[in-house]
């Protein structure tokens, strides 16, 4: 048993450290590491390249979380409904793996997109809800940092009430961990929310001038 959680912990956190957003810049001649916030991710991508890759971005970081989870669930627990240690080791890894990537010197993403993929695999309903809320949200008040966390949020929440209460605890805590991993690695979002600079992410604009491209083209 500790042999297949280490093997599904490294498997996981290798594959978190796949960052999309990098792979992706790179093969459009660029750098998003370079780019506005300077953070490897789905809601950098979209405000620096466009509506297409940024939903590409958050669609492949999101697969990645969910194939981690699965896969070490499967490893450990053999999709054992009743044996679900595996796939919070997955979960965690893997979140991990994308904030701390060793083939990036430890510094990866923020995490929000993978971990929507890990939400769906444990509650798709709540996810699904949730995900449409976030989306309104960053629609109407353009601040993707509060609305990442209305997606991940409620999920997260239902899914650590059923792990205390069928005791599964060591599963709750490291829900627990990934949460204020991702807290830590949003600070100086938070802390400009509190100042009044955050940035703003126009999606509704960025769908718009898609679409517009498009049209262009076609015509």
């Amino acid at each position: 048993m500790v042999f297949k959680i280490v093997i599904s912990a490294v498997l996981a956190y290798l594959l978190g450290g796949l960052n999309n957003a990098v792979i992706i810049s790179k093969i459009l001649k660029s750098d998003i590491r370079k780019e506005g916030s300077g953070n490897p991710g789905a809601m950098n991508m979209f405000r620096n390249h466009g509506f297409v890759f940024g939903v590409l971005t958050l669609l492949l970081d999101a697969l990645k979380g969910s194939i981690a989870c699965l896969l070490c669930w499967y490893i450990v627990g053999d999709f054992d409904k009743e044996e679900v240690l595996g796939l919070y080791i997955g979960a965690l890894s893997v979140v991990v793996g994308h904030i701390f990537p060793i083939f990036m010197k430890f510094k990866g993403g923020k995490g929000i997109a993978s971990t929507i993929g890990i939400c769906f695999v444990i509650n798709p309903l709540v996810t699904g809800i949730s995900l449409l809320c976030g989306f309104v949200f960053i629609l109407i008040a353009k601040i993707g940092c509060i609305g990442s966390f209305i997606i991940i949020t409620p999920p997260l929440i239902a899914a650590s009430i059923q792990l205390i209460g069928s005791g599964h605890f060591e599963c709750a805590l490291m829900v627990l961990a990934m949460y204020v991993i991702m807290v830590v690695k949003h600070w100086s979002n938070i802390q400009r929310l509190f100042n009044g600079c955050e940035n703003k992410t126009y999606l509704l604009k960025k769908i718009r001038t898609n679409a517009k491209i498009k049209k262009e083209e076609t015509n």
